[in-house]
């Protein structure tokens, strides 16, 4: 697909363009079932710090897939007591496939006591027109014994990169936390530098060609403040890239592209046949840190933000992007339906759920903690921004 007009423009649009999968319905409160040798359940969570896959049966509201394969994931969040779940359906049946997807996130809200943060913040880039993995709530059980509220997420993969993008052969990459990096230039700033850390492949892994993402890098470091619009025009929508940054100091973001110890939590796309890359977010239950969140939080950490802020107009357009996504979206108008829906379902469930790592009043203070947040942060951005 070629773009024939901005990516932001196509990308506001983007939410509406395909018909979301009712196994990640916010709206309701799924239910999944595992089935599996007992003696695996237990080396899974053993050994919850390895990627080793353990067959299982799965059903999810009722419609049951067999075969499939479940590896425990999450980087601080993975944990023995109460493992997060990568589902690949075809890890043991190569064709098969649920609602077109290979694998879901099945993710345990360990590090989040309101268990509702991530949730919210993707509704806001989404309303922003920033592609985000659609994500609902799940009880999930394991041979019949409850295992607590899950959200149950959509793989950023081929069928979101598809709906979202209308292209899904290029180049995605996670960008997987290895230090404290803000793109500057790192080692010798070949490929082996960058790929595959902290840019892991997810598509074309044997055949891609690393040369654009070693260039944008190059690009951002090598371009002084006035010319890097125009020196990373042919890798970066400008204003896509803005608008992204701008809503994670909207929701007060700590662990993002603006993150406090460095870049994190994020995904790029290489569309097909181009050198230009797409930011998509990723792990967002670091959202809604405070009510009081500088609105250039990470900016000077983060060479490609500051340089493009550097210039007046790109650091406007930033500015009213955080004030469109305060004024509009992080808002007890927009979100709070959404949190006391949300709430009022996944309740009765989170209380039953022994397995997470906090107390039952722990999630009510931070869901209060969080209606607090979003009451507020629309006046701390006018404060900021008049």
């Amino acid at each position: 697909m070629r773009w024939t007009v901005g990516i932001l423009s196509l990308l506001v649009a983007a939410p509406s363009a395909f018909a979301a999968d009712p196994m990640f319905d916010p709206g309701r409160l799924h239910e999944i079932r595992l089935v599996m040798d007992p003696a695996d359940w237990t080396a899974l969570r053993n050994n919850f710090r390895s990627n080793d896959y353990y067959a299982a049966n799965i059903s999810i509201d009722g419609e049951v897939v067999q075969q499939v394969g479940i590896r425990s994931r999450g980087k601080g969040s993975r944990s023995g007591d109460k493992p997060g779940l990568k589902v690949d359906f075809n890890r043991y049946q190569k064709a098969q496939e649920f609602h077109n997807y290979k694998s879901i996130e099945l993710l345990n809200i360990v590090q989040d006591q309101s268990m509702l943060r991530e949730a919210l913040s993707l509704q806001v880039f989404q309303a922003m027109g920033v592609p985000a993995t659609q994500i609902g709530w799940a009880r999930v059980t394991v041979n019949d014994e409850y295992w607590g509220v899950y959200n149950i997420k959509e793989d950023i993969s081929k069928p979101f990169l598809g709906n979202n993008l209308g292209d899904k052969e290029g180049n995605l990459f996670k960008y997987e936390y290895a230090d404290v990096w803000g793109f500057q230039t790192r080692g010798g700033g070949d490929a082996g530098a960058y790929i595959p850390l902290p840019f892991e492949p997810k598509t074309n892994e044997d055949t891609f060609d690393p040369s654009a993402l070693v260039n944008f890098v190059k690009a951002i470091n090598e371009a002084p403040e006035a010319s890097i619009s125009s020196a990373t025009a042919a890798f970066v929508d400008v204003n896509q890239f803005l608008t992204y940054i701008a809503v994670e100091n909207a929701v007060a973001e700590s662990d993002g592209v603006l993150g406090m110890q460095g870049m994190n939590n994020f995904f790029i796309y290489q569309l097909a046949g181009q050198t230009k890359f797409v930011f998509l977010p990723w792990d967002k239950n670091n959202s809604f840190n405070s009510p009081n969140w500088p609105i250039l939080q990470g900016v000077d950490a983060n060479v490609l933000a500051k340089k493009l802020l550097a210039n007046a107009a790109q650091k406007q357009f930033y500015l009213d992007q955080v004030k469109k996504a305060a004024n509009n979206y992080v808002t007890t108008a927009f979100l709070g339906p959404k949190l006391e829906a949300a709430y009022a379902m996944i309740r009765e469930a989170v209380i039953a759920d022994t397995k997470k790592p906090y107390s039952s009043s722990d999630f009510e203070t931070a869901v209060t903690g969080l209606r607090g947040v979003i009451a507020s942060r629309q006046a701390d951005v006018a404060k900021q921004v008049p």
